[in-house]
């Protein structure tokens, strides 16, 4: 008896069952092959670079970039820098800020591309955005924290400033004291 009632909701429910599976099924396979996509595209730009044509990869690398890739957006930057592919400073921290705005990156993983984007930082001799990038994992409890410590101390030391190196060497010391 029961069932005879409520046959109606049982079909609507097995229905409404049957297409959040074959929708979480699509979003996997979707996401699959997205992946693919990228990783093909990071070694076409690979090629494309070797080939020496650097606009080209250039252009790929930085599609990979907007894609927002916890794994593939990190590394298609380390390859415009490491390969010295685009000169515009202001466009390579853009870059930074980018990959540094995706969501599914852990944020261990956001505070190396922070201390990477500090070491880029150096070479401008940008104190104000140095201390900016830094100061959050300072202020943490991450593990890259007393290499951000040591990094803005050299800094500061390299531009002669002792007095704000005394302060980060002191903050320093007391972290490795606890």
């Amino acid at each position: 008896i029961f069932m005879k009632k409520n046959v109606k909701n049982f079909f609507i429910l097995s229905i409404f069952f049957v297409i959040i599976l074959f929708s979480y099924f699509f979003y996997q396979d979707s996401k699959i092959k997205n992946e693919i996509k990228l990783s093909e595209n990071y070694t076409k730009a690979s090629i494309q670079f070797n080939k020496k044509k650097t606009n080209e990869a250039k252009q790929i690398l930085e599609n990979i970039i907007s894609a927002d890739h916890k794994f593939y957006s990190p590394m298609a930057l380390y390859f415009i820098i490491d390969n010295n592919l685009e000169t515009d400073s202001l466009k390579i921290i853009n870059l930074f800020d980018n990959v540094l705005s995706i969501n599914s990156i852990d944020e261990e993983n956001l505070n190396l591309i922070k201390i990477k984007k500090a070491i880029f930082l150096f070479n401008l001799d940008d104190e104000e955005a140095i201390i900016k990038t830094l100061n959050p994992i300072i202020n943490s409890e991450s593990t890259w924290r007393i290499m951000a410590i040591k990094l803005i101390s050299d800094y500061f030391l390299s531009k002669n400033q002792d007095e704000k190196a005394k302060e980060y060497i002191q903050l320093l010391n007391n972290k490795i004291k606890n």
